[in-house]
Parts: C-alpha cells; sequence; structure tokens
C-alpha cells in the first residue's frame, strides 16, 4: 500500500471521536480566524473584490447552493470556494503551520465550507472532522518534501493546501479511500501556482492565489463521486506529483509517520500582526530589543538582518521593500513592517492602508536596513532570523529560531478581539453583539445539530 493510499484511508475512516480535543480546539481557532480575515479581506484585499464579481458572473444561471462571505450572496458550491479562498489569504493574516511551512486552512476552509452547504445535511463535528483532516492532509505532503521547491519555478504553500482541500471535500462527500486517491490526481492535473509571483510586486496572484486551489479542489472531489478513475500513485508515482515538483528529492515516511497519532493540524501559530510570517522573527526582534533596552527609533543608525534564503524576498528588492507603495509589498517587507513595530508600537490592518505609506518617519527609519542571507539554512532553518540594532550607546543583538522552541499558544480570546478588528472593515458592518454571537457559535461548532445557524451570520 503507497502512501497516497494510506493516506486517503486515513481520510476516509477518522472519525470526530478519533481526533485528539485539543485538536478540535485548534480547528475552531482556525475558523474564527478566517472568517474575521474574510470579512476584513472583503474591502482590503487587493483584487478580492473582481474576483467575487467574476464567480456571481460566472453563477448566474447557477443555484445558490453556499455562502460568499460578507457580499450576502449564495452561489453555486464550486464559485463560493472560489470566492471566499480569494479572500482568504490576501491579508496574510492566516494561521500557519510552522513546521510544514504551509497555510493549511487557506483553501480548505472556503472549500469545505462550499461543499457542506451545499450538501445540506452537514452537522458541526462532520465539519469539524473534514476541516482538520484537510489540514493535516496539507501539512504532511508539504512535510514530505526535503527542501523549498520555489526554486524550481512553483509556489508550493498553495500547492500542498490545494491536496488538503480536496481531502476535506472527500470527507464530506464520504467517499471510499480508493475514490480520495482518485480525487488527489484529478487534484495534481488542475492545480498549481508559479513561484514567478516572488519576483514581480505587482502581481494580485499573492494575494488571491487560494481561490484556483479551493474550487479545483471541489471539483477533483465531484470528479471521484462519479467514479471516474485517476492515478494509482498520484503522490509517490515514478512520475507523480514527487517527482515533478520535488524531483524525488523527497521523505515519504514523513507523509504518513504517526499517521493518526501526531497531529500537525494542532499545533497552528496564529497571526497577530496581518503580514508574511517569515517578517514576524523581526517585528519580535526589534519589538523584544527595543523593550528591554529602552531604544529610540530616532537614535537607531543601522539594523542589519540575517535571513533564511526563502526570506531573503522580505528584503529585496531592497528599494521596494524599504518605501512599499501597496499593501503586498508592505506586507512582504521586513524593514517597513519592522519600522512601523518600532515606531508605532503594533502592526496592524491600518498600517497597510495607501496613507500609511507615506508615513517619513517610518521610511526613514526602514531605509536604515541592511541584510545578508544564511545560505546555510534550509527548509527547517526556515524562519530562523538574526537581528542587530546599532545605535551611538552600543550594539544589541537579537537570534529568533523556531528549532526547539514551543510557539505562545494565541487564545480564543486574542482571536476574537482579531475578528473584531478586521470586521471594523467589512463591506456590511457587524455589530459587537453579531460578533460575540459568531464566536460563541464557533466555539461550540461541535454542538451544531446543522451548520445553517453558523453559515446564516457570515
Amino acid at each position: 500500500m503507497g502512501i497516497s493510499y494510506e493516506l486517503a484511508e486515513f481520510i476516509a475512516n477518522t472519525n470526530y471521536e478519533d481526533i485528539p480535543s485539543y485538536v478540535m480546539e485548534t480547528q475552531k481557532k482556525s475558523i474564527l480566524d478566517a472568517v474575521g480575515i474574510t470579512f476584513g479581506a472583503a474591502s482590503l484585499g487587493d483584487g478580492c473584490r473582481q474576483f467575487v464579481e467574476l464567480a456571481v458572473e460566472n453563477s448566474s444561471e447557477g443555484k445558490g447552493e453556499a455562502t460568499v462571505i460578507g457580499f450576502d450572496k449564495k452561489l453555486p458550491a464550486g464559485w463560493a470556494a472560489f470566492a471566499n479562498a480569494a479572500m482568504a489569504h490576501s491579508l496574510d493574516f492566516g494561521d500557519t503551520q510552522m513546521d510544514a511551512v504551509v497555510h493549511s486552512n487557506a483553501s480548505t476552509f472556503p472549500a469545505a465550507l462550499a461543499v457542506a452547504e451545499k450538501l445540506g445535511n452537514v452537522d458541526g463535528k462532520k465539519l469539524l472532522t473534514a476541516l482538520v483532516l484537510g489540514s493535516e492532509t496539507a501539512c504532511r505532503i508539504s512535510l514530505g518534501a526535503n527542501e523549498d521547491l520555489e526554486k524550481y519555478g512553483f509556489y508550493m504553500p498553495t500547492i500542498y493546501t490545494s491536496f488538503g482541500a480536496t481531502a476535506a471535500v472527500c470527507k464530506l462527500l464520504g467517499l471510499t479511500p480508493r475514490q480520495i486517491v482518485d480525487a488527489f490526481s484529478f487534484n495534481l492535473c488542475q492545480t498549481t501556482c508559479s513561484s514567478e509571483l516572488m519576483n514581480n510586486s505587482k502581481t494580485v496572484m499573492r494575494s488571491v492565489r487560494e481561490a484556483f486551489s479551493a474550487r479545483n479542489a471541489v471539483l477533483s472531489g465531484q470528479i471521484a463521486a462519479k467514479g471516474l478513475n485517476g492515478f494509482e500513485e498520484p503522490l509517490e508515482g515514478k512520475l507523480g506529483f514527487y517527482h515533478a515538483y520535488a524531483r524525488d528529492n523527497c521523505s515519504l515516511d514523513r507523509v504518513v509517520e504517526g499517521l493518526g497519532k501526531k497531529y500537525y493540524a494542532g499545533t497552528l501559530y496564529f497571526k497577530l500582526w496581518p503580514s508574511c510570517a517569515g517578517t514576524h522573527p523581526a517585528i519580535t526582534a526589534v519589538k523584544s530589543l527595543a523593550a528591554e533596552h529602552g531604544i529610540k527609533p530616532e537614535e537607531i543608525e543601522r539594523i542589519h538582518v540575517v535571513t533564511s534564503q526563502r526570506n531573503r524576498m522580505l528584503m529585496e528588492p531592497e528599494e521596494i521593500r524599504k518605501a512599499p507603495t501597496t499593501s503586498i509589498i508592505g506586507k512582504f517587507s521586513i524593514p517597513y513592517t519592522a519600522s512601523v513595530a518600532l515606531i508605532r508600537g503594533d502592526v496592524t490592518l491600518d498600517d497597510f492602508l495607501p496613507e500609511a505609506f507615506k508615513d517619513r518617519e517610518v521610511l526613514k527609519l526602514a531605509s536604515k536596513f541592511t541584510y545578508e542571507a544564511n545560505e546555510n539554512w534550509g527548509k527547517a532553518e526556515g524562519m530562523n532570523t538574526d537581528v542587530t540594532i546599532y545605535t551611538g550607546r552600543g550594539n544589541f543583538h537579537y537570534f529568533y529560531t523556531e528549532i526547539g522552541i514551543s510557539q505562545k499558544e494565541t487564545s480564543f480570546e486574542e482571536l476574537e478581539l482579531k475578528l473584531q478588528s478586521c470586521a471594523r472593515h467589512a463591506l456590511t458592518p457587524k455589530t459587537d453583539e453579531e460578533l460575540k454571537n459568531l464566536a460563541e457559535i464557533i466555539g461550540n461548532m461541535e454542538k451544531l445539530s446543522s451548520i445553517e445557524e453558523f453559515t446564516s451570520l457570515l
């Protein structure tokens, strides 16, 4: 039995009761997080409104099966998934599994939500189970690759999560292990993403990329449900996923190691700053150094940052990272986000509005950043960040690494505050009472006999 079938069997045979409670609690946090982000993305996300418009235009004669969050619309499931997933990652504010370096719920939640609504007979436990299995699948397929694959031309995070979204859809549809393997095959033939987006500061793809993964996942599950055959080994086959994308530099045992016992989906990093996770170590470093040593922005002569090869894109091209003009450039800039953190004390959604990029004090400090990339920091050390602040009264150093370090757990209450912050930018205003009710329902998702009580509030 190959890993494709073993993974599919795990997806088909795992029930709510089999999954540890802490994993389910993490998944509920992820739902709360995703809803809040999508509310904000409806007005702030680059390209999001246009993608929703396209979904509506292509659904003019289709059934209203699933909710478009924040737009008071229902579309056919595939197009609702497309619209919601365009918004899911657009603010770069979503949860991340740091071992796998993947946003494991980015297209998984929109795809699963759409299919669950279409089915109409899904309770809270079924939705939670499907989401956990989808998140876990995305993580494990990512962990099977031994290196970052962007150098080969593929932008992998959204490709990994496309398999997770497919897994979640298949679980909701009640597919057999054989059908799930088929669905993985159909997904493999549809979903890709070019890492050329890393070289283009103006592209909207970094914002809306998950739209394609979510819609393709819905379609992949639906095709498999028709009984059509895919490949027997879409992941490990001699010309399959790991051969094509990883050039066979993979560890297939990692995909299924501890399956059902160890849940990567239960250890997610929830962002409290709305920027690329790779900027967060630098934000943490400068905030910590400033607090510990009483460093004032005006006394800083230079800030030197050592990044991993993966995160050097957050420092270059230097001219745009030090003076961003759009939200997507700013969110992927260590100089900008760290300068904002030092000067304003925090980093919020408002710091990526057009007028924020004109702040002369922030731009002056950002211009003082220098950097180098450590060639020895590979995939495992991808978040390593070394920061030194130079001042007239001395140099102050902070080294950030996640190796062997436990992440601070984000509370449900912290994510409720994040929901409120994001909802301030929703197209249709939400009252504090509505948001409180929404959070309470998500916190008790497993008690819902139908998810309609949840989706009616979106």
